[in-house]
């Protein structure tokens, strides 16, 4: 598993926290560059969430989403997915799910969420 800086934890773990005051959060994975182990100072922070419904339009969440992220960290790139369409035959999903660091999961606590622990 990839070493996630600091700076990278403390900025999704605000986002993160500002999702869930808004959206039915469910769980979350960091996916991408950071995951991997590969990210350069330019490398942006991609973010699956996976959240039971969408609110409005799925457009709209995702507008609403970035600009809550770009508010937060410039570089949190949020991906929404409802539970229904997060499956891995979608080959995103299948790349999420298989390389992808989960960072908040609500199915592993029977009475609130909690944050799975990453390095």
């Amino acid at each position: 598993m990839a070493e996630i800086a600091a700076s990278i934890r403390n900025s999704v773990d605000l986002f993160l926290a500002a999702v869930k005051t808004s959206y039915p959060l469910t769980a979350a994975y960091l996916y991408g560059s950071y995951a991997k182990g590969t990210a350069t100072p330019w490398s942006d922070i991609d973010l699956a969430l996976i959240l039971r419904t969408f609110l409005h339009d799925p457009y709209e969440d995702q507008v609403s989403l970035m600009r809550l992220a770009a508010r937060i960290d410039d570089r949190i790139e949020p991906l929404p997915f409802t539970e229904d369409t997060f499956t891995p035959n979608n080959p995103l999903v299948y790349e999420i799910q298989r390389y992808g660091i989960p960072w908040h999961d609500e199915s592993l606590a029977s009475d609130k969420p909690r944050k799975i622990s990453h390095v």
